[in-house]
């Protein structure tokens, strides 16, 4: 499945046309998967209010209404346009005739008519604005959006809730706050993304005639499903050992962040790995006996420590959770010297040119910022990062030469050959410290002895959102990275089965 933009969304259209699929086809498909959408999930729902713009959205509405009447629904139809006035695109216009061979009437749509009309509404059809809208609604418009929001009664949303940009993860003004809304042919960028994924509550994709070879050539966005992930999951064979399973080295922690490296090391564990080593100045008390520690001062040759530990004891490297600041400038000697699979998180995530070129020049480096982190790399703002978070990450992709997991609420994954993917698997409760580090260990453990990073980058990034909704589950909005860690082996498996 794949995010669309509003202009890639119109070429789809464009080119089904011009393959010989009439647009009125598309719309009459559109409007009758409303109907039978409505239907499907209100089926006790006999009187329908269908709120129609001047548009092809608008002309899905009319399409849908006109299903609904022939089912034997209550159909209101209030239109945007006003009396006399016809709808903008002839494919509408046709459409509201075909509806006025059933419904005798249409009303106009203002906030008095809406108010009035859904005192007997079981449902709201929201056909008013579709993927093309790009300014907030104001005056009227914006008054029918209150109106519509608070009555008492669920709205289903055609497309894109109206109001809300599907190209703007930022919603732009008043919109409809949908209970559920159905996309046309693929679903929009907008509803990957908080804040505005908000407002589509939730949401389903029709197909409505669109060959999917047309569609696949318009966008290079994934939304990853766990189908994506399970091709892309580590294969253990039965006669694997510590070493063929994959080993990890972590190069974390500083004496006030002691847990950020514990935190690593265990994920890397419960991802699988056959052997995780921890390169630091101290290991915290308690640390689990598994993980091997490698005793590291970064004031006293560093890198002649790191060189004595075993080629087969880092089969890839974590860096950066935790770690002390005296660390920074000893980065890009690491990764010359070891050009295995690198993950570089938090400290590890500095705007320095020297490090950026080293990255470049390693090629094999997973960068895995959060919004205020890739905003420093890219040196913007944060508030811009989560303006546009696909472009940051395809930006800071390019401009580092690795992949970039740019973590949030929902995750974008990039990488320097244009590919780009979206996860929006995940739990609130992962809002909390430690949730990085976690993510950070997995990846060390699942790059070990692969050469291409990206599909298990995102395999990996999917692991770790159901892990935190398995975690979610049981302890809600409370839930630690510890639970987190611990839920790594079940999400693994439940992609598996």
């Amino acid at each position: 499945m794949r995010l669309f933009t509003a202009n890639q969304m119109r070429s789809a259209d464009a080119a089904a046309i011009q393959m010989g699929i009439p647009a009125l086809v598309l719309m009459e498909n559109a409007g009758r998967r409303v109907a039978e959408t409505a239907t499907r999930h209100w089926p006790a729902a006999t009187h329908i209010t269908v709120l129609c713009g001047k548009g092809n959205n608008g002309g899905d509405g009319y399409v849908a209404a006109r299903h609904l009447v022939e089912s034997g629904h209550n159909v209101k139809v209030l239109e945007l346009a006003r009396e006399g006035e016809m709808p903008t695109t002839e494919e509408a216009r046709q459409a509201r005739t075909s509806l006025l061979a059933h419904l005798p009437s249409i009303e106009t749509l203002t906030p008095q008519t809406l108010s009035v009309t859904v005192r007997e509404s079981e449902l709201i059809i929201d056909a008013l604005f579709g993927s093309g809208l790009s300014r907030p609604l104001a005056g009227n418009l914006a008054a029918i959006i209150k109106t519509a929001n608070d009555a008492p009664v669920p709205v289903l949303s055609v497309d894109v809730p109206s109001g809300v940009s599907s190209d703007n993860p930022l919603l732009i003004g008043p919109h409809i706050e949908a209970d559920r809304t159905l996309q046309l042919a693929g679903p929009k960028l907008s509803s990957a993304f908080y804040p505005a994924r908000s407002a589509f509550g939730t949401w389903e994709v029709a197909t409505i005639g669109i060959p999917e070879t047309v569609l696949e050539t318009q966008s290079q966005t994934r939304l990853l499903t766990d189908t994506d992930a399970t091709r892309h999951l580590p294969i253990r064979d039965d006669d694997v050992h510590k070493y063929s399973a994959g080993t990890v080295t972590v190069l974390a922690g500083s004496p006030e962040y002691l847990g950020a490296a514990e935190l690593a090391c265990r994920a890397a564990y419960r991802a699988g790995a056959g052997l995780v080593t921890l390169a630091a100045e101290v290991r915290m008390a308690g640390s689990w006996p598994e993980i091997v520690f490698w005793p590291l001062n970064w004031q006293k040759k560093p890198l002649e420590t790191l060189a004595s530990l075993a080629e087969k004891a880092a089969q890839s490297l974590v860096i950066g959770p935790g770690l002390t600041k005296q660390a920074e400038a000893f980065i890009p000697s690491i990764l010359s010297d070891r050009t295995v699979p690198s993950v570089l998180d938090a400290s590890a995530l500095v705007p320095n040119a020297g490090l950026r070129q080293a990255v470049k020049n390693h090629g094999r480096c997973v960068l895995t910022p959060h919004l205020g982190e890739a905003a420093l790399l890219l040196g913007t703002r944060a508030s811009d990062v989560r303006a546009d978070p696909l472009t940051a990450a395809t930006h800071l992709a390019a401009d580092w030469g690795a992949i970039v997991v740019l973590k949030g609420a929902t995750t974008v994954i990039a990488s320097p050959e244009n590919e780009s993917a979206v996860s929006t698997r995940g739990h609130p409760g992962m809002a909390t410290g430690g949730s990085g580090d976690v993510l950070a260990g997995l990846l060390g453990a699942w790059l070990t002895g692969i050469e291409h990073l990206y599909g298990r980058t995102c395999a990996a990034v999917t692991v770790h959102g159901l892990a935190g909704e398995l975690a979610g589950a049981e302890n809600g909005y409370g839930l630690t990275a510890g639970d987190l860690i611990a839920k790594l082996p079940k999400a693994w498996q439940a992609l598996t089965c």
